[in-house]
This record gives structure tokens, C-alpha cells and sequence, in this order.
């Protein structure tokens, strides 16, 4: 199981067709994932906008 770097919450997959990436819903944050790795450094890290 994994954690969210930032806020220590859960994280969930995410996949669109070949792109795939870990999410974070509380501090709205993505992370990739390449070759079954999740990439979860801060260089690699993109803000998602806040849901309704």
C-alpha cells in the first residue's frame, strides 16, 4: 500500500489508456507511474483541479 508523499493519505490508480498514474484526493496531486513504478518525487508530481 502506498502513501502520498505530501499528506501521508492513500492513493488510488488511475488509468487512461496506456497513461497511468497514482492520485492522491486530498491534496489533489498526481504521480506517473512508468513500467509499474509509481515515480512519486517532487519533479514528477502535477496538481489536479479540486473536484465540486
Amino acid at each position: 500500500m502506498l502513501g502520498c508523499p505530501r499528506c501521508k493519505g492513500p492513493l488510488t490508480v488511475h488509468e487512461d489508456g496506456p497513461h497511468t498514474e497514482v492520485r492522491c484526493p486530498r491534496c489533489h496531486c498526481a504521480w506517473p507511474v512508468e513500467d509499474g513504478i509509481p515515480r512519486l518525487i517532487p519533479e514528477r508530481m502535477t496538481t489536479l483541479p479540486p473536484r465540486d
